[in-house]
């Protein structure tokens, strides 16, 4: 089954650059974050800096490629700044931010839920320079597919699988990134993996055109 998961997540989640934090020191971000303690307002833009990129990409995986996402990134940061007040640096930075950008995701997948879609809301498909114009397709295509699939998943396991796969973040980490227990973070991810993997198998049937579809 895990290598189904590889399999499907292979042309979209994990290609093109890292997606966890920028190779920063963990002493570094400590730092800041202690600076920060102490008021100094300088040391949080350098945090925001160093970190942006990486929120955005997880938030966009987390709750869909949407126009939402700044908003999004500004609430993370102003959680982040508030939460930071409690770091005692009991677990790493990176946990301790993760688990703000899944309260934040976990928030707005709710707050969705109870709205009605909105067909419009995708903002401009990325374009990367120089990208060959078959794989671009082909890339827009599979990070849709696996888009759509993660849609299928409910917002607890989404952000367990996402963690998982993307960050590659163990059950004990993503257990204190999500405030739970790592069993009950791997009975997620299991069924997580299952549910994504069905979703997938639906997802190219139709786009093949599956037995009642059109060739």
């Amino acid at each position: 089954m895990e290598g189904t998961v590889e399999m499907s997540l292979g042309p979209s989640l994990r290609d093109g650059p890292s997606t966890a934090l920028p190779p920063v020191d963990e002493a570094q971000l400590l730092m800041l974050v202690q600076r920060v303690r102490e008021g100094d307002l300088t040391s949080f833009d350098r945090l925001y800096h160093l970190t942006r990129t990486d929120a955005a990409r997880i938030l966009r995986h987390l709750v869909g490629n949407r126009t939402e996402l700044e908003d999004l990134l500004q609430e993370t940061y102003l959680r982040l700044l508030t939460a930071l007040k409690g770091f005692r640096g009991e677990s790493r930075f990176r946990t301790f931010f993760y688990r703000v950008c899944a309260n934040v995701a976990l928030s707005h997948l709710r707050w969705r839920r109870r709205r009605p879609e909105d067909p419009f809301a995708q903002p401009p498909e990325s374009i990367h320079p120089g990208e060959d114009p078959e794989r671009a397709v082909a890339r827009r295509q599979a990070a849709k597919l696996v888009e759509l699939a993660l849609e299928r998943l409910k917002p607890k396991k989404r952000i367990v699988f996402v963690y998982y796969e993307l960050c590659g973040m163990s059950p004990e980490e993503i257990a204190q990134a999500v405030g739970s227990s790592p069993n009950t973070v791997r009975s997620r991810l299991h069924h997580a993996r299952l549910e994504f993997n069905e979703a997938m198998r639906r997802l190219l049937e139709t786009r093949a055109g599956g037995p009642h579809g059109s060739p």
